[in-house]
């Protein structure tokens, strides 16, 4: 009995000792090139320069790794049996981060499969990662179940905390807009003020609605003050004032529940200095007032998924009817959250209402934001004669596999591939000489706008066709496409640039203002100001949430989030992730609000009690 006692020690030791060292090992680990026997005069050079290559370097940073990790473990053991082991979702951090770090390195995935070196370096980094995250996770639940994110007592939030939340995000904002006055621009809403100018035709590329704003804004100032500049600043304070109203929405809410003042303290200095809210604030972008829509629907939902009675009053219904109308009018990819994010909340409430309500209440509250929606904006574009979107911009991935399919193995397709590829893309040689994988821009920008359906069908079937014979360089090309919303190794901070407008005079309140900007969010993308607006890091925060609301069997929570995994769909599918943390902006915005209404519906852990 002794021996089985006294050996329980010394094998907790030496596993804690074997995931200390595979973690530093994955910490410390460095990529190279695949080894090739060829570049060696003989095999023992090659075996010897292959063991160099897997053991790596064992220096005093690999030490304190070790150490740390060994800490790290030693404290998370004590309560790791009475916590549900969440190895899927620590497998699932550690594939993205190393499959993240290959694609960001390499442009593909060799470090991965490369080498039979560099898939057993893959395998050691993977198991050290895995452990790590796996304790962290723990850690994690831990301190959020032992911590109480509710009171009773009376602080600054307790009484009129939308008007001071709000009144303190506008001034944090405004300096930022003020340096860049008239209001930074990009091309996106140039060409929109430009259609309502009458530059160029009307087109629905662009939310319509949207464009009628923004260039009705800019063309008021033309027209009334002789001054485009001052339209835009107009427009500029509109989208600001939305987004910190919905901003402080959040806060109010949560206030209203409670929560406790250094909740809302962290929740109102993330949104105050988190780069991202005041860059875009200060540019002039569809996604901002999108963004602040789908953050108050977030907020509604919640509600409403929480307390499915609130539908039934009058005053609840009509906001949330407008907040879906805006969600959907002032981008065009709102529809599909509202539409998905309606048939997930159907199916929580379904049995929460008698037949009559479902009716009444469901298919009215989210079918009727849509049809009336769409009913608007066939209105508007009938209107302003405007010319139909590409369906083209929706098959950014598609073509990013068909071009980069082409790079590989153009020379094994058939006749009738050929014509059906070119009848979309044009001419194949081009098309895989224009594949970047960091955007899908070029590909995209060849496609044949007058394709007939039947030609887009053709193309369809040779893509499966392609698919089916290298199934490898698709799924590759996804990685590419895809892997910077999944990794936080990728920064996402910019601030957008152009060469110009002659119209509205830029660059800032004065001289080099726009200058002084730049630098300061280059600046501090790369401090630990950066990893608050890191798409990558905000994607993991939400799918630990989504694991800590499963645990904590937080349901109308995890429906809540719907909209964001919808949001994180609508970002795969777009052009590129480089540069466009704006397409993460409804992610970024909702998470704080999330993580608030969850803590502060999770059943108190037994410590508190």
């Amino acid at each position: 009995m002794r021996e089985n006692a006294s050996s329980r020690p010394k094998a907790a030791c030496l596993k804690i000792f074997v995931k200390s060292f595979l973690t530093a090992y994955a910490l410390c680990a460095v990529f190279h090139a695949p080894l090739e026997l060829s570049q060696y005069d003989t095999f023992i050079d090659y075996a010897i320069a292959s063991v160099y290559e897997l053991l790596g370097d064992y220096d005093l940073k690999f030490v304190l790794f070790l150490i740390l990790a060994a800490l790290c473990y030693g404290y998370g053991d004590r309560f790791a049996s009475r916590e549900r082991a969440p190895r899927i979702l620590a497998g699932f951090f550690s594939l993205c981060l190393l499959l993240g770090q290959s694609c960001l390195q390499t442009g593909n995935t060799s470090f991965l499969r490369g080498s039979w070196v560099n898939a057993v370096k893959s395998a050691l980094s993977f198991a050290g990662f895995a452990c790590l995250f796996h304790a962290l996770i723990l850690l994690a639940c831990h301190a959020l179940a032992s911590h109480r994110f509710q009171s009773d007592d009376t602080h600054f939030f307790t009484e009129h905390a939308f008007r001071k939340s709000f009144l303190i995000l506008l001034g944090v904002y405004l300096p930022f807009l003020l340096l860049a006055f008239p209001g930074n621009l990009c091309w996106d809403a140039i060409g929109q003020i430009e259609q309502v100018l009458g530059g160029t035709d009307y087109s629905t590329h662009h939310p319509l609605f949207h464009t009628l704003i923004m260039g009705g804004f800019v063309k008021a100032g033309q027209t009334l003050l002789h001054s485009p500049e001052l339209g835009l600043f107009g427009y500029m304070l509109f989208q600001d004032a939305l987004l910190a109203a919905a901003l402080a929405a959040t806060l109010a809410v949560l206030a209203r529940r409670r929560a406790a003042f250094g909740l809302l303290s962290c929740i109102l200095l993330l949104y105050c200095l988190t780069p991202v809210y005041s860059n875009l604030a200060s540019t002039a972008l569809k996604d901002v007032p999108y963004s602040a829509f789908v953050v108050v629907y977030v907020v509604w939902l919640a509600l409403l998924l929480e307390k499915p009675d609130r539908l039934k009053s009058r005053r609840f219904g009509v906001s949330f009817f407008l907040i879906q109308l805006g969600v959907i009018l002032f981008r065009n990819n709102g529809l599909y959250v509202i539409l998905l994010t309606g048939i997930a909340a159907f199916a929580f409430l379904y049995r929460k209402y008698s037949p009559r309500e479902r009716v009444l209440h469901l298919s009215v509250s989210f079918g009727g934001s849509i049809l009336t929606a769409k009913l608007i904006l066939a209105l508007l574009a009938s209107a302003c004669h405007a010319a139909p979107g590409s369906i083209g911009e929706m098959m950014s991935l598609p073509f990013q596999q068909t071009a980069r399919y082409l790079q590989f193995y153009q020379h094994e397709i058939d006749d009738s591939e050929r014509t059906a590829i070119q009848a979309v893309l044009g001419d194949v040689s081009t098309v895989a000489a224009g594949y970047d994988p960091a955007t899908a821009d070029p590909v995209k920008a060849r496609f044949n706008k007058a394709a007939s359906p039947g030609q887009l069908a053709a193309y369809v079937k040779a893509w499966f066709k392609g698919f089916l014979k290298h199934p490898g360089v698709y799924f590759e090309a996804f990685f590419l496409h895809v892997y910077g919303w999944f990794t936080p190794a990728v920064s996402n901070s910019i601030r957008y640039e152009t060469e110009g407008y002659d119209l509205i005079r830029s660059g800032g309140l004065f001289p080099n203002a726009e200058k002084l900007l730049i630098f300061y969010y280059r600046f501090a993308g790369r401090t630990l100001l950066g990893f608050l607006e890191n798409v990558g890091a905000a994607v993991w925060a939400l799918f630990f949430l989504a694991f800590y609301q499963k645990k904590q069997k937080q349901a109308a929570g995890r429906c809540a989030s719907v909209p964001l995994w919808v949001s994180l769909l609508i970002c795969m599918a777009s052009p590129c992730f480089f540069g466009h943390p704006r397409y993460a902006l409804p992610i970024l915005s909702a998470l704080p609000f999330l993580y608030g209404f969850t803590l502060t519906s999770a059943p108190c852990h037994p410590a508190q009690k």
